[in-house]
């Protein structure tokens, strides 16, 4: 037998020997599930926190299947949030957060994404906020780079916006908090 191919049968062995691995996520990739980032099945961990009917939409889908459909209900601002507290795991270091966003045409709307990086035991340890433009029909992507402080082991998200009246509709979709590099 050739040495290379013994040691193709080996690694073969080897790897089928071992147990299932339990990956959470590969560092660099969302570190919100899969449903909560993009919506496709179901709403993931997003719910409902001030004046808003949220559903996932068809019609709300910037990529994929669906997206979030956010229906204003009062005045005064409006709201969603995780439903997962303290939040996913996350680390400290370099991180990207996004979304994607439109919403009712001719109003001032503009959606926050408000980021929280906390401890183990969900203490905030920082937060920091992306604003998108004012939103209209065309879906726009809002981008920032952040850092997680040290001692980061939790990551909480929220997206609100201070303007806004019964009728109108913000769409969200693709939202991202990514590691940049492994921890």
């Amino acid at each position: 037998m050739r040495p290379g191919r013994w040691s193709v049968l080996s690694l073969v062995a080897a790897l089928t020997a071992c147990e299932p691995a339990i990956i959470d996520h590969p560092p660099t990739s969302n570190l919100l599930d899969a449903e909560t980032a993009s919506l496709e099945t179901g709403l993931g961990q997003w719910v409902p926190w001030f004046s808003v009917n949220v559903s996932r939409e068809p019609t709300a889908a910037r990529d994929g299947e669906a997206g979030m459909r956010v229906e204003v209900t009062a005045l005064y601002g409006w709201g969603v949030h995780l439903d997962n507290w303290p939040g996913f795991a996350a680390s400290p270091g370099a991180h990207r957060a996004s979304f994607w966003a439109r919403g009712t045409p001719g109003r001032s709307l503009v959606a926050e994404m408000r980021v929280s990086w906390r401890d183990a035991s969900g203490q905030e340890l920082q937060s920091e906020v992306l604003s998108s433009p004012v939103l209209s029909a065309e879906w726009v992507r809002t981008a920032r780079e952040l850092t997680a402080p040290a001692g980061t082991e939790r990551v909480w998200v929220e997206v609100t916006g201070t303007e806004g009246a019964p009728g109108d509709v913000i769409e969200l979709d693709e939202l991202v908090v990514q590691a940049l590099s492994a921890p």
